[in-house]
């Protein structure tokens, strides 16, 4: 049986044992689509089918090709992992901030993991979050450890793109920069009411079980659904988000050496919680890494709480991506057979 058939046989028959409500993947191996199935429905009234263009929210899948919007712009000269972000954006140098670097943002080192008090709207708000970012004190000295930004993440490294070019149309900058080159047609920082339109509602599981009422409801809101937050609001296929991984692999948008450095681990002795399988913690620069402890950056790209999910295997060539609307274990039957089918198993984290 052929790649393309194993996996759409499987997410055919997860979404009949309802394990799944719809989902999407697509993986490239060698430069080559080997895979691109759908199956589902985007919610559970079954009304309308998932198609190979569905959109579904991906929260942190986002993180990443945002990440490489920024490493392009180091490519390009516009500015150094070393430089301080004040130098760039003035108002970024008080609390506490003043020496903060590119990096620290970037390796999540910078303490800026807690998000200001917001409304609903506010959080919608691209410009005005990144202001109160500017404003904001780290919850920790410069440096000190790393950990995971949730939702300040995408503020941070778009709002640095956004003084770096003196444009604050990020969602415009990303397309020009990734999106286009990367052939990313179905994925957007701030989807339109159009492309709305063939879009997937999260829902809950059908039996209650590992559902999270605010993560699902908050990617649910039509504010979340078409606001800039590239750390958590991104709207995207399957194959989108595969098309960034094929277009890293094949050096479409960074140098490998580009790339060699961004994955390589930026954690110390100080960083807090144990570093084992299934722990979030293990950072390059903007890139969560997956690969075998003698070589972590060997597979690297995001999750989201979805359990939507982009990774690139560099030795294998194997870039993958996956959509879900079944707002329940990310470590779900779909997510392990998959992998499985794939032949995809060493992921550390």
């Amino acid at each position: 049986m052929e790649l393309q058939d194993k996996v759409q046989d499987l997410l055919d028959r997860v979404v009949e044992q309802g394990l799944e409500c719809g989902c999407q993947a697509a993986v490239y191996i060698d430069g080559k689509l080997e895979v691109n199935a759908y199956a589902g429905w985007t919610d559970w009234s079954k009304s309308r089918p998932v198609d190979e263009n569905t959109l579904f929210p991906v929260y942190s899948t986002g993180k990443a090709p945002c990440s490489t919007s920024f490493h392009r712009l180091v490519e390009d000269g516009l500015v150094d992992y070393d430089t301080e972000v004040r130098e760039f954006w003035p108002e970024f140098a008080c609390n506490g901030k003043e020496s903060m670097t590119v990096r620290h943002i970037l390796s999540y080192r910078g303490g800026l993991y807690i998000q200001p008090k917001s409304t609903l709207k506010e959080l919608a708000d691209f410009k005005l979050m990144t202001e109160r970012m500017a404003m904001a004190a780290p919850a920790h000295k410069i440096g000190e450890f790393q950990r995971y930004h949730p939702m300040t993440y995408g503020w941070l490294v778009a709002g640095m793109i956004c003084h770096l070019l003196n444009d604050f149309d990020y969602p415009a900058i990303f397309r020009k920069l990734v999106g286009k080159p990367a052939k990313m047609d179905h994925f957007h920082y701030g989807a339109t009411l159009q492309e709305l339109e063939n879009s997937a509602m999260m829902v809950p599981s059908q039996d209650g079980r590992f559902y999270d009422r605010d993560g699902l409801d908050f990617l649910n809101t039509l504010e979340a659904r078409t606001c800039c937050n590239p750390a958590s609001c991104a709207m995207s296929n399957a194959l989108s988000i595969a098309n960034h991984y094929h277009a890293l692999d094949q050096g479409m948008l960074l140098a490998p050496e580009t790339i060699a450095n961004a994955t390589q681990p930026c954690r110390d002795a100080n960083d807090p919680f144990e570093f084992k399988a299934g722990n979030w913690v293990l950072f390059g620069l903007g890139y969560m890494l997956s690969g075998p402890k003698s070589d972590p950056g060997q597979i690297f790209g995001h999750g989201g709480w979805s359990g939507a999910e982009g990774l690139l295997d560099r030795k294998k060539h194997m870039a993958i991506g996956l959509t879900r609307n079944l707002f329940a274990d990310p470590n779900a039957a779909r997510d392990n057979a998959l992998f499985k089918a794939l032949g995809f198993s060493q992921r550390d984290w």
